[in-house]
């Protein structure tokens, strides 16, 4: 939006002010000029959280992991024996864990 005053309303703003006054609001340009107030704190902690959420749900658990089994699984993937891997891997205390980790020797001799 282009804006209109020098103050950097827009036609938005102005429409809410009309609206709040409709409403009865004796401080309308006061309550949109708080509106448009930036608020650097609130946007940092948001950011923030963000940040460690995504952290913490892209983090795999590695506590349940075979891995000499996983090595096995993919060693027999690399031969072709693919329900062999399956046997290994189901052998598992965490047989999706251990096959998510089997994923990184495939194709590693």
């Amino acid at each position: 939006m282009r804006t209109i005053r020098r103050d950097g309303w827009t036609a938005a703003d102005y429409d809410s002010e009309q609206i709040l006054r409709e409403l009865g609001h004796r401080d309308a340009a006061a309550r949109v000029n708080q509106a448009r107030r930036r608020r650097p704190i609130r946007r940092a902690w948001r950011t923030l959280r963000a940040r460690l959420r995504r952290r913490a749900t892209n983090a795999m658990p590695t506590a349940g992991i075979d891995w000499v089994a996983a090595r096995a699984a993919a060693d027999a993937v690399n031969r072709g024996d693919t329900g062999e891997a399956d046997r290994i891997v189901q052998a598992t205390a965490d047989p999706r864990g251990t096959a998510f980790a089997a994923f990184r020797f495939i194709g590693v001799e």
